[in-house]
C-alpha cells in the first residue's frame, strides 16, 4: 500500500510539473538551490535527486499543444540544460562530459515522449525551429568552456529580456572574450559555429561587438583559445 502511495505521488507530481507553468517554476527552484557562481553543485544532487528525477519525468510528459513559441523555446532551453545535469548525476563522480562514451550523440533522453540524443535536441529540434545565436550562451554542456549556468530557469514571460542579458553578460565576460595588447582570444564556440554567428553583412567581431560595452578593436586579429572540457562543478578551482 505504501508503495502505492509513493507511485500514485510521484504520477501527480509529475502531472502537475507537465503542466506548463509549474515546470517553470520548479525549474527556476531547483536551479536557484543547486547552482552557485555560474557552477553546479552536483554532489548534493546526486545525494537527493528527487527533484531532479521528477523535472525530468516532466520533460517527458511535457505536452507542446497550445503552447506559444516562447513557451516551447524556453521549455527546450530548460530542458537541455536540465537533461545534460541529469546524464551527469548518472555518472557521477566524472570529470566532465566528454569523459563519458556518447554523451551527446549517443545517450538518449525522453523529450515530450520523444526520445533523442541531446545533439538531436539542440540542432534538430531547438535550432531548427529557433534560429537564434545567442542560444549558444544559454545552453550549457556541462563543460567550463561552457557559458555559466544561470541560478534561475528561462521564462516564456521574460524570455526575450533573460537572453538578452544572458549574451551582454558572456560576452562582456574573459570568459567568451580575451582583449590582449595586440589581438583577443575568443571562445571556441566561434569558430565550431562559425555560420550561426556570420551573415553577408556581419562577421565573428561585429557580432560579439554588438553586445559590448568596450567593443573588441578594429585591428585585433581574432584567435581561438582551447576549449575546457572538465566538469563545470562547485568543487572545479574555476571562478567565473
Amino acid at each position: 500500500m505504501k508503495s502505492l502511495f509513493l507511485t500514485l505521488g510521484l504520477f501527480l507530481a509529475t502531472t502537475y510539473l507537465a503542466s506548463g507553468q509549474s515546470f517553470f517554476q520548479e525549474t527556476d527552484r531547483f536551479l536557484a538551490t543547486h547552482v552557485h557562481s555560474g557552477l553546479i553543485h552536483y554532489d548534493s544532487i546526486s545525494k537527493k535527486p528527487q527533484a531532479l528525477n521528477q523535472l525530468i519525468e516532466s520533460i517527458a510528459a511535457f505536452q507542446l499543444a497550445g503552447t506559444t513559441p516562447e513557451e516551447q523555446k524556453a521549455f527546450y532551453i530548460n530542458a537541455y540544460n536540465l537533461l545534460v545535469i541529469k546524464l551527469i548525476i548518472d555518472n557521477y563522480p566524472t570529470e566532465g562530459p566528454m569523459s563519458i562514451p556518447g554523451f551527446f550523440n549517443q545517450k538518449k533522453v525522453t523529450v515530450t515522449n520523444r526520445s533523442m540524443t541531446l545533439d538531436e535536441l539542440e540542432k534538430e529540434i531547438l535550432f531548427e525551429a529557433f534560429p537564434d545565436p545567442r542560444l549558444h550562451f544559454v545552453l550549457v554542456c556541462a563543460a567550463v568552456g561552457c557559458p555559466p549556468i544561470s541560478d534561475f530557469a528561462y521564462s516564456p514571460d521574460s524570455l526575450e529580456q533573460q537572453i538578452q542579458r544572458k549574451t551582454e553578460s558572456v560576452l562582456n565576460t574573459n570568459w567568451y572574450v580575451r582583449v590582449h595588447k595586440d589581438k583577443t582570444y575568443i571562445s571556441k564556440v566561434f569558430d565550431w559555429y562559425r555560420e550561426d554567428f556570420v551573415t553577408d553583412s556581419t562577421d565573428v567581431k561585429a557580432y560579439i561587438n554588438a553586445f559590448r560595452k568596450i567593443a573588441i578593436p578594429k585591428n585585433h586579429p581574432l584567435e581561438i583559445y582551447p576549449y575546457d572540457w572538465s566538469l563545470n562543478d562547485t568543487k572545479s578551482s574555476v571562478r567565473f
